[in-house]
């Protein structure tokens, strides 16, 4: 801690006395008159870049996988706060390693909609579907934090303050404007003598990282007609964390072509079906795949939970806190007066840890591969405060003395856990592409093997899929490897399937591959 607290003391000096409301304000004023803030109603800008899926590293300390941005554009209305955000990736020469639908085969489009505090997107068949309340939420705020919209939201705010912090590695003193948007989060912005704004830090809310970092800076600005300017560079980071592994976590970096301001057509109407939507509700649909293990389905993730002579095992906390909730109360139901003893981790991919801290809340020893200790204890389950979407385990943190804060268990290769009649297995996946930390747990009496992301079994009466990934094939050589007696594949995405389809499916795929492999092909 105290290294930290000196590296932070010698990246920037901030003198101690801001000044005044009056000295923020006018400082403000210049910087809206240096890049025509207030003359725009509207923009519309284009380019071309890459884009990283945060929270989708292979392995922590990595930065997140690189996709191309083969192209984007974005248009937002000020007056209604209208965004309309489409984007095409596409894999590129980015290795493929890790997450977030890597490897993209093909194309892959993203459109991303929101006016007036609802957001939504367009299906398949081009009808709107909305999107949650807490990605309504972050395309607002978004819109808070483009590049004209930062300055106007700084001039709104009513607790703006205005300080120079000195850059020693740069020899030179910026101006730093700091205020709250959007009732909680905090912003500063870094200009420089010219009154442009150079870089924008705040936070945003995040189930795993919590008030997670945010960084954004706005550079190559360029004067695009009527007094106004826009930045021809974006690069962004999302995710980076001084107590870990995680300090350039870079998540955008967009090259603009085109930008115009004040263009028309610009505000977008909330469709109906997406202001009539009913608040999202979490459903949780246990099935017993064999006695006393249960399928904790009902959504796009599952969880597993297997019950013991006189505690519960979980495999997987997907998602949030409020899909755990939901998932703790049909065990609680089901398994009456069973403590929840252990959870496993499978890895350490956001969507699949987001609701870890409510078993944690609870007591529960975390098990993990051995390659996650440090971001677990450092910064996904520490005692942090949690301002914009606190949770049971921020709002009563244990004591960081006595027992400890945290139960981990970490995974090399192989662990185990028993009551002495019942044992399930955990495994530490080999040669795989997607997470260098995954896990899969084996229960050896019932013949069932429970994975993520790996294998999501067809549908009774379905096709088998048209191409097998890479990852499915790692869990074929594994299962093979480790010589597990499988009968039922239990996935954390989809349904169980019997294993005779698996090896029916997978097999002649993962033959050829290795036969490629000996041949030298």
């Amino acid at each position: 801690m105290r290294n930290n607290f000196g590296l932070l003391l010698a990246a920037s000096i901030m003198m101690a006395t801001p000044a005044g409301a009056q000295d923020a304000a006018n400082f403000l004023a210049q910087a809206d008159r240096a890049i025509g803030a207030s003359s725009v109603n509207s923009i519309r800008y284009s380019g071309t870049g890459w884009m990283g899926a945060v929270g989708q590293n292979f392995v922590d300390g990595e930065d997140w996988p690189r996709h191309v941005l083969q192209s984007y554009e974005r248009v937002i209305d000020y007056p209604s706060q209208s965004s309309r955000e489409d984007y095409v990736r596409v894999q590129g020469d980015y290795p493929a390693r890790g997450g977030g639908q890597t490897p993209i085969i093909g194309e892959r489009r993203t459109l991303q909609l929101a006016s007036g505090g609802y957001a939504w997107t367009l299906n398949g068949n081009g009808e709107p579907v909305a999107q949650s309340p807490e990605d309504a939420e972050l395309a607002q705020f978004m819109i808070a934090v483009s590049p004209h919209g930062i300055i106007k939201s700084a001039m709104a705010a009513d607790d703006v303050t205005l300080v120079d912090r000195y850059i020693p590695s740069q020899d030179r003193t910026l101006k730093v404007v700091a205020f709250t948007a959007m009732g909680g989060h905090r912003v500063s912005i870094e200009f420089n003598d010219q009154h442009m704004m150079e870089r924008f830090m705040t936070q945003i809310p995040n189930p795993v990282m919590g008030d997670m970092q945010m960084e954004v800076r706005y550079e190559e600005w360029m004067d695009i007609g009527n007094g106004i300017k826009f930045p021809f560079l974006f690069h962004g980071h999302r995710g980076d964390h001084l107590l870990t592994a995680r300090t350039g976590m870079n998540w955008l970096n967009l090259n603009v072509s085109e930008a115009t301001a004040n263009v028309a057509d610009a505000a977008l109407t909330v469709p109906a079906s997406v202001r009539d939507a009913p608040e999202p509700q979490v459903n949780v649909d246990p099935q017993e795949v064999a006695d006393g293990v249960w399928l904790m389905a009902g959504g796009s993730h599952n969880s597993v939970a297997v019950e013991f002579d006189d505690f519960v095992t979980v495999v997987d906390a997907p998602q949030n806190e409020a899909r755990s909730q939901a998932v703790i109360a049909e065990i609680n139901r089901l398994m009456p007066g069973k403590t929840i003893r252990y959870l496993v981790n499978t890895h350490h991919h956001w969507d699949h840890l987001g609701g870890a801290r409510t078993y944690v809340a609870q007591g529960a020893t975390v098990v993990t591969h051995e390659s996650d200790e440090n971001l677990y204890r450092d910064a996904v389950f520490a005692p942090q405060i949690r301002t914009l979407s606190p949770d049971t385990l921020s709002r009563n943190p244990f004591a960081t003395t006595g027992p400890g804060p945290v139960a981990l268990e970490t995974v090399k290769d192989r662990y185990s856990i028993s009551d002495g009649t019942r044992t399930i297995l955990i495994f530490n996946v080999q040669d795989l592409a997607h997470a260098g930390d995954m896990l899969i747990t084996y229960l050896p009496q019932e013949q069932i093997l429970i994975n993520a992301d790996l294998w999501g079994p067809p549908a009774a009466g379905a096709p088998a899929p048209a191409n097998i990934s890479a990852s499915a094939i790692a869990l074929y050589r594994n299962m093979h490897r480790l010589n597990l007696n499988v009968t039922t594949h239990v996935p954390i995405h989809g349904q169980p399937g019997p294993n005779a389809d698996f090896e029916r499916i997978v097999g002649p795929a993962a033959m050829q591959q290795q036969a490629a492999l000996e041949g030298g092909g």
